[in-house]
């Protein structure tokens, strides 16, 4: 047992009746101090040799919040360790299936079929497998759907419902097993275990819901639902058409479930993991298989493996580099091979025209990309990065880059398909020999300055127009997005069609109908969430829905990008949204008046029926929490008007969890404002670049909580102005930062021009005042703010809270009971939020007189 939880099994030793009481108060002071530091095991034990010498009332209720949070941690640290033992069995299966594919794609299925039907068919028995596999997915998805659907009213007939499901995937798993029947060996064996496991999994899932009380026991389903989303991952390991991608990807999750990646990174079972990817992707790059190669040298592959490896980040950024020129060029994109494997869990795909819809609404189109670009352009984004990069451009690189990017343009097959004079092998030969021409001349010239950059791009330019006839804004375009692949990944261009959405992020607000979606690969858009106060949300639309058409055009081939320009439009105009609900038999249309859309970034622990927010997550200890998801302009001024609220309500805050995760950053002004409601005085943060002054930002004796205690939450997805805030409330001791380090962006990107922004430039690095930079560099051990506690919390472990969290800020006219349930529900499941709580409520009774604990009468 780790040492942090020994304490649960250690019996506490009595006093010395020579021991005199004088030492309680000592003893106390040591143990608040560990447990303020948290050093929970160490601080639990003095509590109990405390209480050996005096029943104190503040020691008894230490003791119980501890001890009790130690447990859940004990409990929350074994599924970490179970997960990463399925992490690693998940990479050895990935391993097995990859040398018993073969077998599979040989073998031919038994039987004649009619040639009716053949085309509907699968090849072979590893197509069938997967094909099974996909309507199993399917009816799992479909049964937990049904979890969140509001049925109180028709409990049965939504039980039905999912007993209908899971009958339909135990007929395919018993379809499945029945195909490797007469196969013998470690991967036969492998899948009808797994098999067996998953049939168990589903038989108790059945019976989760046929016990189940809908409206209290939603985690009685969920906890049954992932013990068939773990058995379906063996499965899915086991039938991957992509097992070496599998592989990776789980090996990268072990990585993230460690305390110690450097030591698994030596294991000789993952060292040969790395050496045979990287040989695979090499091959799939010689042979233009770009999408594949992506998925093997992606975050998820080897760069996530070997953050420091150069050589994967070169072949990525190729990797990439073709991917996009596919995506924008190809006439069909990515739109026939959605399923690339990069992921071991399989994805429905359809093909892009097969019911003859218009095709050209899917894909980016490149000729709406290029209005007004122009040379212009390309050449002040050269000269602004020669006068303001943070640091000194090497424009050798710059260049080649750029020439290397036109030139896989012209080299990518697929874009034949748009640019149809790529197809004349004479122009197109020509045009590569002029492009090979420039890179030779700035490899072979002693020094190479900005001039040489624009005198390259003017030459492409010039022999575009005497050869291919290429649109020369496509040629503007590519030649800058390459070049700028040589400087850093916050740098871009701000294209004329991307300036709204640029503006959108600037100014918090965009007219539209007000959700947040997402896509994946072959199916409709998915509603993660409306947004508070929205159209959508007056309409009815809820997480979870499906967007199936959006004004008679479908989805399900649709790019996010292009799906968000055609929900997105003018103030008062009506988009209709087709909709698929689970436990409604129909799609059904839900037409909605477009408005403006106030990003709200300030959350707070309880929505109220008047849609404003409680502050108080534990009101009894006058303790408030306050969410920030990321930083507007407007933040500054929400963040004071809350934390008004609870200062000034009666009696006052007395402490305060100010919650960073998943804040991707934003304004660095809104950052050092949001700093300065806790801070009295001292630098919050100093910005330092080549050729920009160095400036300080100082706190002011202005803020609306500078006495009360602060905890803040960070995780890796906390970025930016997150870290600003972060780290100055920590450098200062203001803070407490716990849960896990965060993501380490600390440059500063400006817009140039200002007023008509072109390029996003990064001129300088943010500095805390302790000094410390917190930019993420290549092969950096120090970066970000590390948390004063960490806490480790995994991917399952935060969806689970993110998911309650998602519907309880949307629910204001709801039983208040129903929402108290729903809230202590997703306290449970936060073991950061649970951490904070626990800190503050700890020194809030260290700051107590003992006094005798109460005795039972």
């Amino acid at each position: 047992m780790p040492a942090e939880h020994a304490s649960l099994t250690r019996p506490i030793q009595p006093a010395p009746a020579t021991q005199p009481a004088m030492y309680f108060d000592q003893i106390r002071r040591k143990a608040f101090k560990q447990l303020l530091k948290g050093r929970f095991s160490e601080g639990a034990a003095l509590l109990d040799a405390a209480w050996t010498i005096q029943a104190d009332d503040s020691v008894a209720r230490a003791r119980a919040l501890t001890n009790e949070y130690l447990k859940i941690r004990q409990k929350a640290d074994a599924e970490r360790k179970a997960e990463f033992d399925a992490a690693v069995r998940h990479v050895r299966m990935a391993r097995l299936a990859e040398k018993y594919r073969p077998e599979l794609v040989k073998a031919k299925l038994p039987g004649k079929v009619p040639d009716n039907q053949a085309e509907n068919l699968p090849e072979n028995l590893a197509e069938k497998l997967w094909d099974n596999l996909k309507d199993i997915v399917d009816d799992v998805s479909s049964a937990d759907e049904l979890i969140t659907v509001d049925s109180t009213s028709r409990p049965a007939k939504v039980r039905e419902e999912a007993f209908k499901h899971m009958d339909s995937a135990t007929e395919k798993i018993a379809s499945a097993c029945e195909s490797v029947t007469d196969r013998e060996g470690d991967w036969p064996d492998a899948f009808r275990a797994s098999a067996d496991r998953l049939r168990n999994a589903l038989a108790g899932y059945r019976k989760a819901w046929r016990s189940a009380n809908r409206s209290n026991n939603r985690r009685v389903l969920k906890t049954a639902s992932e013990k068939v989303q773990d058995a379906l991952i063996d499965i899915s390991v086991l039938v991957s058409r992509k097992p070496l991608t599998a592989a990776l990807g789980h090996a990268r999750e072990a990585k993230k479930l460690t305390d110690d990646s450097e030591s698994l990174g030596r294991q000789e079972w993952i060292r040969r993991l790395i050496r045979d990817a990287d040989k695979r992707g090499k091959e799939l790059i010689d042979n233009g298989k770009w999408v594949d190669a992506l998925m093997i040298y992606g975050s998820g592959g080897l760069t996530g493996l070997d953050e420091d490896s150069v050589a994967f980040k070169d072949m990525l950024k190729k990797a990439n580099r073709h991917v996009r020129m596919i995506n924008i060029y190809g006439g069909n994109g990515l739109n026939r091979d959605n399923n690339n494997g990069n992921s071991s869990k399989p994805q429905t795909t359809k093909p892009a025209n097969g019911d003859g819809s218009d095709s050209s609404i899917d894909q980016p189109r490149w000729r709406d990309m290029i209005v007004r670009i122009d040379t212009a352009m390309v050449r002040d984004a050269i000269e602004q990065i020669d006068d303001n990069y943070v640091k000194e451009p090497d424009h050798r690189k710059i260049g080649i880059a750029g020439l290397n990017a036109v030139r896989i343009l012209i080299e990518t097959k697929q874009a034949g398909e748009t640019l149809k004079i790529l197809k004349d092998e004479k122009k197109r030969k020509a045009f590569l020999e002029s492009i090979d021409g420039q890179i030779k001349y700035l490899r072979g010239i002693r020094t190479v300055d900005q001039k040489h950059v624009k005198d390259a791009l003017h030459h492409i330019l010039d022999s575009n127009a005497e050869t291919l006839e290429i649109p020369p804004e496509i040629i503007d375009m590519e030649f800058a997005e390459g070049m700028l692949t040589a400087l850093d990944r916050f740098t871009s261009m701000i294209w004329p069609y991307q300036i709204d959405d640029f503006r959108k992020h600037i100014d918090g607000a965009f007219t539209g109908v007000g959700i947040k979606i997402r896509k994946e690969p072959g199916k409709p858009i998915e509603v993660v969430t409306p947004l508070l106060n929205s159209p959508a949300l007056r309409a009815g639309i809820r997480a979870g829905d499906y967007i199936v058409r959006v004004n008679g055009k479908k989805t399900e081939t649709m790019m996010l990008e292009r799906a968000v320009k055609l929900i997105t439009g003018k103030k008062g105009t009506t988009v209709t949204l087709t909709i698929r609900r689970t436990g409604r038999s129909k799609p059904f249309k839900v037409p909605i008046k477009r408005d403006t859309i106030r990003i709200r970034t300030i959350k707070g622990w309880r929505r109220l029926p008047n849609g404003s927010w409680d502050f108080f997550i534990d009101p009894a200890a006058r303790i408030g929490y306050v969410r920030l998801t990321q930083f507007t302009l407007d933040s500054p001024g929400e963040l004071r008007r809350a934390l008004r609220e609870i200062s000034h309500a009666k009696p006052p805050a007395r402490g305060v969890i100010l919650d960073l995760r998943f804040n991707p950053g934003g304004h660095l002004r809104s950052a050092v404002r949001v700093s300065d409601e806790f801070l009295k005085r001292g630098l919050i943060v100093r910005t330092k670049g080549r050729n920009r002054p160095e400036e300080k930002r100082n706190a002011t004796p202005q803020g609306e909580f500078q006495r009360g205690q602060v905890v803040v939450l960070v995780n890796q997805y906390s970025a930016s102005a997150s870290e600003i805030v972060a780290g100055a409330l920590k450098d200062w001791g203001r803070a407490w930062i716990v849960g896990q380090r965060t993501y380490g962006k600390g440059s500063v990107q400006e817009p140039w021009p200002r007023r008509r922004p072109r390029l996003k430039l990064t001129t300088g690095y943010y500095y805390l005042p302790s000094g410390r930079c917190l930019h993420r560099t290549n092969g950096a051990k120090v970066w970000g703010v590390d948390p004063d506690i960490p806490v480790m919390a995994t991917a399952r472990q935060t969806s689970r809270w993110l998911e309650i969290s998602q519907e309880t800020d949307l629910l204001k006219s709801v039983d208040a009971g129903k929402l108290s349930k729903l809230l202590s529900e997703q306290l449970r499941e936060d073991i950061h939020l649970q951490t904070a709580l626990l800190l503050l409520r700890l020194k809030l009774l260290s700051e107590t007189k003992p006094a005798p604990a109460a005795k039972a009468a």
